[in-house]
């Protein structure tokens, strides 16, 4: 695993595709949340007692269609069905639904792949939320199958960057990752 900094008592690591955020860490760490396995991105273990707070998230996504606004704001009720490891929008809330919020900035569109690129930033975090979210308006993730893309690569979504304070020290930084340049990243310049 690469890691990006390390503190006293955490490390900010690059979560590869196909890796369980759940089952990676060192020796005494944990990580403090999850990323779904088909998505790359940075991750931060903690160990015991941990002194860092995560202040922010962003995440980059490639998905079909093209928006009408530049920025969006998506609110939907979600159900995550366990047993098979799907979440679905619902109309009324009742046991195991929550509510699931997102903004998004676009900030590309490729006309002859008809594929959009945005950044997300999670009001909440659900279960497979921003895959949903994109696909229940008609905007799969690009390689997303299980959730309706019908383009062949890796699910177009990672955690690009996260925004932290430690605790001890009060100070604030930005950690930021580029996606690969493969398709469909490599789209849209840099």
């Amino acid at each position: 695993m690469k890691i990006l900094e390390q503190g006293r008592d955490y490390l900010i690591v690059i979560k590869e595709a196909g890796e369980n955020s759940e089952k990676m860490g060192a020796e005494g760490y944990n990580a403090l949340y999850r990323l779904d396995v088909p998505v790359r991105g940075i991750l931060v273990l903690t160990s015991k007692g941990s002194t860092i707070e995560i202040t922010g998230k962003e995440y980059l996504l490639v998905c079909s269609g093209k928006f009408e606004e530049d920025e969006i704001e998506m609110t939907d009720l979600l159900f995550h069905d366990s047993r098979t490891n799907r979440t679905f929008p619902v109309k009324r809330m009742r046991k195991g639904v929550k509510e699931a919020k997102l903004s998004a900035k676009i900030l590309g569109y490729d006309e002859a792949n008809d594929l959009s690129l945005a950044s997300c930033v999670l009001g909440t975090g659900r279960t497979h939320q921003i895959r949903t979210q994109f696909a229940s308006r008609k905007h799969p993730l690009a390689g997303d199958g299980k959730y309706g893309s019908r383009i062949k690569c890796p699910v177009a979504l990672m955690c690009a960057g996260i925004t932290y304070k430690t605790l001890a020290s009060g100070e604030t930084k930005t950690v930021r990752i580029e996606p690969e340049d493969d398709f469909p990243w490599n789209l849209f310049a840099k």
